[in-house]
């Protein structure tokens, strides 16, 4: 996979991450939980953005989130630690050269991640096989392309489709979500 994320790993992009993450939560996991006892794997957790949420929200359930940058992870470490949760391991892990046993997760959840690979198909095919039988995958994913703007402008849709370009250059799809 490599580590070319388009959006980069500074300060500023945490906070994005953090933001867009806060904007989704009841979108996106209004009724997000997991039976206690169940392991759920999050695949590119990044700066813990989705984690934190996910935790509390299932607290009886306990999650192994990885992701490949190792600054990501001490962030999102740093998240879990100040809310107090403690049903969360990290893991600095290719989502290509995962050395972990198959089938024993009852759920993966993937939210932005698809987006920024070059091959999801293929990570879609080693995810399948993590998921114990009778497991379930969750694939939450964007499409940049129809991005809508108000007022539009022609500087906000140069914006975007640079950005789609830029995601592309990196080897993702940044309209993988349509």
């Amino acid at each position: 996979m490599g580590k070319a994320y388009v959006h980069g790993y500074d300060s500023r992009e945490n906070r994005r991450l953090q933001d867009q993450a806060n904007t989704l939560v009841e979108l996106l996991h209004s009724d997000t939980s997991y039976p206690a006892g169940s392991r759920i794997l999050e695949v590119g957790c990044g700066v813990g953005a989705q984690t934190v949420t996910l935790a509390r929200n299932s607290p009886d359930a306990s999650f192994l989130s990885i992701d490949i940058s190792e600054e990501s992870i001490a962030v999102a470490r740093g998240k879990i630690e100040t809310s107090g949760l403690n049903n969360v391991q990290f893991l600095c892990a290719d989502i290509f050269n995962l050395d972990i046993e198959t089938e024993s997760f009852d759920h993966v959840f993937v939210c932005h991640v698809l987006e920024h690979l070059s091959q999801p198909d293929k990570a879609l095919v080693i995810l399948q096989s993590l998921i114990k039988v009778g497991g379930s995958i969750t694939v939450i994913e964007g499409d940049h392309g129809s991005a809508y703007f108000y007022p539009d402008s022609d500087a906000a849709q140069k914006a975007i489709q640079c950005q789609v370009e830029l995601q592309k250059r990196t080897g993702g799809n940044a309209n993988i979500g349509r």
